[in-house]
């Protein structure tokens, strides 16, 4: 699976009662193989966003990958058939998606 792309889908529903604003987002990345047998496994995550207008600005704050899930990025799972085993184990290449994490942002606009 040294080409083809993942397809990808994301789902949300929000409520936004002034003056706040939550959205609860799904991200999918779909299993893909090719007909040498690779495999790319997909993986799902969800996040939480949230914003609140203050009287001067808005607070904005986000939990993403909301449960923490482990996941190896497709890059990571691409990886060992380009350099391994001539540049490193398989190992070596594992790169892993990010796990949960967190945000907080105040804003302006003028």
């Amino acid at each position: 699976m040294k080409t083809a792309s993942p397809s990808k889908a994301t789902a949300y529903i929000g409520w936004a009662p002034d003056p706040w604003s939550l959205r609860v987002q799904s991200t999918t990345s779909f299993d893909v193989s090719d007909a040498q047998g690779y495999k790319v496994d997909g993986y799902t995550t969800v996040d939480l966003l949230g914003s609140y207008q203050l009287p001067v600005g808005t607070l904005s704050f986000s939990i993403e990958n909301l449960f923490d899930r482990d996941y190896t990025t497709v890059w990571g799972q691409r990886a060992p058939l380009y350099y391994s085993p001539g540049y490193g184990p398989a190992s070596l290449y594992d790169y892993k998606g990010r796990g949960r994490t967190f945000g907080l942002n105040y804003s302006v606009l003028f």
